[in-house]
């Protein structure tokens, strides 16, 4: 709920404290989606505001103090920095925020796949964050430049007044599901209760919790009767302490279940490996050492050397101290004092390899039992602190995709399906020839919007055993066609096909392919409901 419009509308009364009157000396970006705003106030020089307009996770916050990255940095709107900021107010009824500058303004647009960050400079023209097409930048111009913008609560309560009744609120998407379900929970006087719903997101404690039942961080005025708190909850004062403490439980979290997977198949893996090799080595240990008879066999040999010759394939002798006959192979091409030399040189091989084999299963013996008490130990825990202590004993390494001899790493989208299938989407025709060649396996599932440039998109298939519900397919493929030049259509063909159908060759261009064999899937191109996305 921290995006609701009205702790939005609690944010810039909090921003306007900190910064008003202040600089802003330079706007850059070192993160996809997200600008850095540094504005040095009192004696820290290191004050920087944060806006993300990433689809999955818009924000405002800000860091007391943060360092530029030396590299892989992009300045914005050098031509209007440093500048002083005048105002910070937002839309009436619409999640944008004006930051009035000198002889400019900044325009943070909260608004879906549409969020973004505008300069409008004094002659009304508008300079993008992210690029955007000019006829929608036009659009855009027009829309804002007709928007009320207040830092008023009184002008806030003002239009809600006029709301009566569910319908209106219903609406209103900027007031939220929370809110409505809120305010019917009270059952009193409609619009009074709305009122008194809104006064208590600008004005209440905010608690912070996990919420297990819906496995993520919730985040509410401390006064709602319909969000039942539980015993481990934090309460806040201001809106950007219980942001940060939001987002720690959120990172902790999606990094301890990671782990957890990481960890879970590490062992599996690691125990299945150790349990074949217990048994390849119990096997030899029990088949026992045939040392005594390749040096009997040498023995032999070495008594009746005058009946061998070069070019036999064996000979029979007789064990004069059992008076049992053997049969003894012998390599043809090798002359009577090799084949001797052969078995002396077998039946000390045979001792030592025999001695190794009990010695490597005594070491895995003990390698299993420290496993499967690790195991244990990790089954019975979901702490993330035990996660990185289990992981730390196991000695394992951040994991990185390697192909062939060489180690690469790669960087791609990463999404995460119904809290399961891991979705990775290519940013460019390079990028997506190492998504396609390079990183998806034979049976991961492979999708394209057909006919128009986009991203190749693949589907981890962990488990090929696994029958991936259709569900899951459709929602990977609307994030193809929402990842493609046909985004803004109604609905989209997407090709979808297993990895091993999908060819590329010298003759094709950067992000080019041949498929082989495909299915279609007609969707919306949209970022689905339960897709979240991963920062790697």
């Amino acid at each position: 709920m921290y995006r609701n419009y009205f702790f939005l509308f609690r944010s810039i009364l909090e921003l306007s404290e900190l910064i008003q009157g202040k600089k802003i000396v330079e706007a850059f970006t070192q993160e996809k989606d997200k600008l850095f705003l540094r504005i040095p106030v009192k004696d820290n020089l290191d004050f920087h505001l944060i806006i993300s307009v990433n689809p999955q996770q818009t924000f405002i916050n800000y860091k007391d103090v943060h360092h530029k990255a030396k590299k892989n940095t992009i300045n914005f709107f050098d031509e209007w920095f440093p500048s002083t900021i005048t105002n910070i107010q937002i839309a009436l009824k619409d999640r944008i925020i004006r930051i009035e500058l000198t002889d400019s303004a900044l325009i943070i647009f909260f608004r879906g796949s549409l969020s973004n960050v505008f300069l409008f400079d004094s002659n009304n023209e508008l300079h993008s964050f992210k690029k955007i097409e000019k006829d929608d930048k036009d659009k855009l111009t027009e829309e804002i430049n007709g928007m009320t913008f207040t830092n008023s609560a009184s002008t806030i309560f003002k239009f809600l007044e006029n709301i009566n009744d569910v319908s209106e609120l219903k609406r209103m998407p900027s007031i939220g599901k929370d809110i409505l379900h809120e305010v019917e929970s009270r059952g009193k006087s409609f619009n009074n209760d709305l009122l008194d719903v809104i006064n208590e997101i600008l004005c209440s404690k905010i608690s912070v919790f996990f919420n297990e039942g819906l496995n993520r961080p919730c985040f509410y005025p401390l006064s709602f009767k319909s969000v039942k708190l539980p015993e481990e909850h934090q309460e806040f004062e201001d809106y950007f302490p219980a942001l940060n403490k939001y987002f720690s439980i959120s990172f902790s979290k999606i990094r301890g279940r990671d782990i957890k997977k990481e960890i879970e198949k590490h062992l599996t893996s690691e125990l299945e490996k150790l349990s074949s090799k217990l048994n390849r080595l119990k096997m030899r240990i029990d088949s026992g050492t045939k040392e005594i008879i390749y040096h009997k066999y040498g023995d032999l040999l070495l008594a009746n050397i005058n009946l061998l010759k070069k070019g036999m394939k064996e000979i029979t002798l007789n064990d004069y101290n059992t008076n049992e006959l053997n049969k003894i192979p012998l390599d043809e091409k090798l002359s009577p004092h090799l084949n001797i030399q052969r078995y002396y040189e077998k039946a000390r091989s045979e001792k030592i390899e025999f001695d190794k084999s009990k010695k490597i299963f005594e070491i895995s013996s003990k390698e299993f039992s420290r496993l499967t008490s690790i195991r244990d130990k990790f089954e019975k825990t979901d702490d993330n602190e035990q996660f990185y202590q289990i992981k730390k004993e196991l000695k394992m390494k951040t994991q990185q995709v390697t192909t062939g001899e060489k180690q690469e790493t790669f960087s791609f989208r990463h999404y995460l399906i119904d809290n399961k299938y891991h979705v990775y989407v290519g940013k460019d025709s390079r990028n997506n020839d190492q998504l396609t060649v390079k990183f998806a396996k034979q049976n991961d599932f492979w999708f394209h919007a057909r006919s128009v440039s986009g991203s190749h998109v693949v589907l981890r298939v962990e488990n090929t055993k696994e029958v991936v519900p259709k569900n899951v397919l459709k929602k990977t493929a609307s994030l193809a066609a929402f990842y493609s030049k046909a985004k803004t259509s109604g609905l989209v063909p997407v090709t979808y096909t297993f990895k091993k159908y999908v060819v590329k060759n010298k003759n094709h261009e950067p992000g080019q392919v041949t498929v082989t064999k495909e299915n279609v899937f007609l969707v919306k191109p949209e970022i689905p409901l339960n897709c979240e996305a991963i920062t790697d």
